[in-house]
């Protein structure tokens, strides 16, 4: 009785072995990665990928300003590590011109999308070419609400999210948007980067920042325009006209992100795995099953095969 309960088990056993490592090598099969390229983001992401193809940080290199300003420096190669990826400052070479996707997603390439890039979404990030415009963002009210370059720019169009300067800071700003509108300033067209991102003062600085991100609005800022009304006496200086903003972009193609600063982006968590290992689960359990119930059946046709 013992002899034959033990080859059931061992029947059922090499059934469940069987079946599972079967399922195992079928499933692994269909969730192999894809035959694609490391390098090649457009066969998937084709609308982000012409995004980013048109943008400043695509041809960060090759713009005229850019160009024409290196060249005039005697082309300094400090430049080459915001204006190319992968720059080596002791070789002097480089793997790309311009911004390429594995700035802001350094995993290895080979690894997605079985895996899921890990990307870096922080203003850190941003600051280690914008230095003057990430140094004063972090002291700006912005930040202090944890908000992150990401939040108002897109980093694959380099535009703005919401298209206009307007509909960014209304995004968040719903009741100052709206009562500004019945302002004197509004009527005279000025926009809230008018005296909330103050142009800079044209020295470039360190990362070209063409506007201080302080969000402030001191005295300086009204004296701009007001200066003959208020500290001038005896001078009859005319008001500055207030140049269109250049600002007004098209909208990101991206949804708006998280407002946190974090170093990662948060995503739906991988399930293949779980479900390979469920299938193959299933797959013994049901050998195993199918052991115990056919062992008898399998132990006759052997006995009939012996017999005859």
């Amino acid at each position: 009785m013992h002899t034959n309960w033990l080859k059931r088990c061992l029947i059922s056993l090499g059934w469940a072995l069987l079946l599972g490592s079967g399922t195992a090598v079928i499933t692994q099969a269909q969730n192999a990665d894809p035959q694609i390229p490391g390098d090649d983001c457009q066969s998937c992401h084709g609308p982000i990928y012409t995004l980013w193809e048109n943008s400043t940080h695509s041809q960060a290199a090759a713009l005229s300003r850019f160009v024409t300003a290196w060249k005039e420096q005697s082309s300094p190669t400090e430049c080459l590590a915001c204006h190319t990826t992968g720059y080596d400052a002791t070789t002097g070479r480089y793997a790309a011109e311009g911004l390429t996707c594995q700035v802001c997603h350094p995993s290895s390439p080979e690894e997605h999308p079985q895996k899921i890039m890990y990307t870096d979404t922080s203003s850190r990030l941003c600051g280690q070419c914008h230095i003057d415009t990430f140094n004063q963002l972090e002291n700006s009210p912005h930040n202090q609400e944890g908000m992150a370059c990401i939040r108002c720019h897109n980093p694959h169009d380099n535009g703005l999210r919401a298209g206009g300067v307007q509909d960014t800071c209304r995004a968040c700003h719903r009741a100052e948007s709206h009562f500004y509108t019945f302002t004197p300033h509004a009527m005279e067209g000025l926009l809230c980067t008018d005296c909330h991102l103050q142009l800079a003062d044209g020295t470039m600085g360190q990362g070209h920042g063409r506007r201080q991100h302080t969000f402030t609005v001191g005295s300086q800022t009204c004296s701009e325009c007001h200066g003959h009304e208020m500290h001038y006496p005896g001078e009859n200086q005319p008001t500055p006209t207030v140049a269109a903003d250049p600002m007004i972009l098209q909208a990101g193609f991206s949804p708006p992100l998280g407002d946190a600063d974090s170093h990662h982006l948060t995503s739906q968590p991988q399930t293949t795995t779980n479900a390979t290992m469920n299938f193959i689960i299933l797959a013994a359990i049901t050998g195993l099953l199918f052991g115990l119930v056919g062992s008898p059946w399998v132990e006759r046709q052997f006995r009939q095969a012996k017999e005859s």
